[in-house]
């Protein structure tokens, strides 16, 4: 089958969701409201969010359920596109589903690790449709987290997680959700390798970038707040990077203090983090997010017949939820507009499309 073939149904597909994306125009109304309602209520009259908030009522409406609703909404997104992919394609979008089932797996342990019960959380589940691979009504019953992981047996999940289940309880977790993030870049990158050589070669590119930039914040700020063994810094980097090699990421790891850190990433393309010395530990996160975005802005711009425009898509999704929720926090937080923009990726003074 031809790539015209392949990917014209679907990229016309796409390109229409993408029509009910957010406007700049609505980035600026919804930073101007007052109130979390008065928020909801635009995004309910007059984007393409009414898909997803119709039905809710907005009286009194908490931050948390519109993430939720939000979120929910993301995966249905997903599953519209899923269905045009076959075979190994079709496999790395199940793939890409993991991260919210890792996101559910997530919320089930830290819920536990501070004592409560896992019926407390039900409603706040994201996902447990025909993609999941965990059975969450086993899951809800579990009392701790060595009984949880004793009921993920079977999954890709349980090999994982199990030998560091005599970890104490203070690093237990940090342990569990690194191994988690690891496993679902792991599984990307496995599957990458079975599709076509144009597509492997550009999406191995661009999440060579994204593992490079996810090393870097997570060396810097493990060193820096989390105190780690430059051991446990080297074994808990992401593999696959563009440049962060084994080399680079030692060199990193070893480095003799922040400063020496910040000169040896000064080398690379990712300087641009820390540039502003007074801003790192409060944006870096922004702007690694906001480099990824404009990243696959440019290749669904680029409307190529290859797996990029699904891809980019479903990223620019994410990046824009994000968003919204930033928005509501500053609203709650009574942010004013020029303080909100420094929390949220897409560049509205800038005029980024």
């Amino acid at each position: 089958m031809s790539s015209v073939t392949k990917f014209a149904a679907v990229n016309t597909k796409i390109r229409a969701l993408k029509r009910k994306m957010l406007t700049l125009n609505d980035y600026e109304n919804l930073i101007s409201k007052n109130t979390i309602e008065d928020f909801v209520d635009y995004l309910k009259s007059n984007t393409g969010y009414s898909e997803a908030l119709g039905q809710v009522n907005i009286k009194g409406i908490h931050r948390d359920k519109i993430e939720i609703y939000l979120k929910k909404y993301m995966i249905n997104q997903y599953e519209k596109i899923i269905h045009f992919f076959i075979g190994e394609y079709r496999k790395l979008f199940k793939i890409l589903f993991k991260k919210f089932e890792i996101e559910d797996l997530k919320l089930y342990l830290r819920t536990l690790a501070r004592g409560k019960d896992l019926d407390s959380i039900k409603d706040l589940i994201l996902y447990k449709g025909s993609y999941s691979i965990v059975d969450h009504d086993k899951l809800i019953k579990s009392k701790n987290i060595s009984e949880l992981i004793e009921n993920l047996k079977g999954t890709i999940y349980y090999d994982r997680l199990h030998p560091y289940l005599d970890e104490e309880e203070d690093r237990l977790m940090f342990y569990i959700e690194m191994n988690l993030d690891r496993l679902y870049f792991t599984k990307l990158y496995e599957q990458i390798e079975h599709l076509k050589s144009t597509d492997r070669k550009t999406l191995e590119g661009i999440l060579g970038i994204n593992i490079d930039l996810l090393n870097i914040e997570w060396l810097y700020r493990g060193s820096k707040f989390f105190n780690l063994s430059k051991e446990e810094l080297v074994n808990y980097a992401l593999k696959g990077g563009k440049i962060t090699n084994y080399n680079l990421i030692k060199k990193l790891s070893y480095a003799n203090s922040e400063q020496d850190f910040i000169e040896i990433v000064a080398t690379t393309p990712y300087y641009f983090l820390f540039e502003d010395k007074n801003t790192i530990d409060l944006y870096m996160e922004i702007k690694l997010e906001t480099y990824m975005y404009n990243r696959f802005l440019d290749y669904f711009n680029q409307g190529k017949m290859n797996i990029m425009v699904a891809v980019s898509y479903i990223h620019l999704l994410e990046y824009e939820i994000r968003d919204i929720i930033s928005i509501a926090e500053s609203i709650r937080y009574d942010l004013d507009k020029k303080e909100t923009e420094k929390y949220i990726i897409r560049e509205i003074s800038k005029g980024v499309k």
